[in-house]
């Protein structure tokens, strides 16, 4: 027995029938919170509806991961959005060390900070210069001056070496 509806009840076929259609469809498609499982194309969209497109924090993230990441922590950092706290944990998210120092820990001019950011493995020029002073200036507490930006490179690689060493002798009698 397929249904419970009465032989002659109309709406209620109609409604076994839509309900066996909801049964068959893929809900993974509808699970677009699901940040980690979602599509990659649906990401930008979901950036958008969090507001982290743009200076935020998307232009600045190379990887997907850290586009994932980003999303999953948008709330959080628009709730801490002008704090140092927030300022690190979306350095953290990019996966940039950086380290935040404010004007009293190294007796600048007050509400001046200084921000040292390690590079790893990335390119750095006048556009990537751009996006991370737009990040920074975007997080930041907006009475706050940046000082100084350090930018420090380092990038690793792996050697192989081989040597070869040909000898000879000529003997001539």
């Amino acid at each position: 027995m397929d249904n419970l509806s009465p032989l002659n009840d109309i709406s209620s076929k109609a409604f076994d029938e839509l309900l066996s259609r909801f049964n068959s469809l893929d809900t993974n498609k509808l699970l677009v919170y699901l940040v980690d499982t979602v599509d990659a194309s649906a990401l930008p969209h979901l950036a958008e509806q969090f507001h982290i497109l743009g200076n935020e924090g998307w232009l600045f993230a190379s990887a997907e991961q850290e586009k994932r990441e980003l999303i999953k922590n948008a709330i959080e950092l628009h709730r801490y959005k002008g704090t140092k706290y927030a300022l690190r944990k979306v350095l953290e998210i990019l996966n940039l060390n950086g380290k935040i120092r404010e004007w009293f820990e190294y007796q600048g001019n007050p509400y001046r900070f200084m921000v040292s950011i390690d590079l790893k493995n990335r390119g750095f020029n006048s556009v990537t210069e751009k996006q991370l002073l737009d990040l920074i200036e975007e997080t930041k507490n907006v009475r706050s001056i940046m000082e100084t930006l350090e930018v420090n490179l380092t990038n690793s690689a792996d050697y192989r070496l081989r040597t070869a060493m040909i000898t000879s002798e000529e003997v001539t009698i």
